[in-house]
């Protein structure tokens, strides 16, 4: 099915926009969730020749001295 088909779908289902709705912000928040799962895995790293000081951070991102 297109994305153009799924759209005219879509529209012909007023009463059930909700439910889409409910359903499409819970598929959001559980793949967030194993994003947010990975990311906090890498802050749990061990290994300290890997991590980088705030300083470092703020040099790369251009906010050192802002």
């Amino acid at each position: 099915m297109s994305f153009e088909a799924l759209i005219r779908e879509v529209a012909a289902w007023p009463e059930k926009i909700r439910r889409l709705q409910a359903f499409l912000v819970t598929l959001r928040h559980q793949r967030e969730q194993g994003t947010l799962e990975k990311l906090a895995a890498k802050l749990d790293d061990p290994d300290s020749a890997r991590w980088i000081s705030l300083e470092d951070t703020e040099r790369r991102l251009g906010l050192a001295g802002a």
